[in-house]
């Protein structure tokens, strides 16, 4: 299961904390998950008893983000996870999504779609069994709220 290296996860993984912790920002009583409830449970942040899955800029382009359907175990990915809402960071701002919402616009545009990497194709990576799509930032200010980063 190499698709990634192990520097390219370490980098990942501190642009994706630190993104947590910009987005923790904006709220007062934030909750951190236990490491059982991060890595079983796909959320990031409590916010007043709603949990947040934070998703940073991928490929340094705030203008896509991917959706995942299934992890790279096959398991069930962070879109069908325990998190209420999403929060996709942008340069400039946060788009705060509910997980429903997400669920139904994605779908709708997946729908008989082909295997690829263009938007809304559905996609797996080499020596993974995950599932998932390319989303373009800008549908989702229509199925989210904005908010500015601080």
């Amino acid at each position: 299961m190499k698709y990634k290296s192990k520097k390219k996860k370490k980098e990942d993984m501190i642009r994706g904390k630190h993104a947590e912790k910009e987005y923790a920002k904006l709220y007062k009583n934030v909750r951190l998950p236990t490491e059982e409830e991060d890595c079983s449970e796909h959320w990031d942040l409590e916010i007043n008893g709603v949990k947040i899955d934070v998703k940073a800029i991928k490929k340094n382009d705030e203008n896509i983000h991917f959706v995942e359907f299934k992890n790279v175990l096959g398991k069930r990915g962070w879109l069908y996870g325990e998190a209420d809402g999403f929060a996709f960071e942008t340069e400039d701002y946060w788009i705060e999504v509910k997980k429903d919402d997400l669920q139904e616009f994605v779908h709708d545009k997946c729908i008989d779609k082909v295997k690829g990497w263009d938007f809304y194709e559905m996609a797996t990576r080499p020596g993974a069994k995950d599932l998932f799509t390319k989303i373009k930032t800008i549908d989702l200010c229509y199925i989210g709220k904005m908010k500015k980063k601080v």
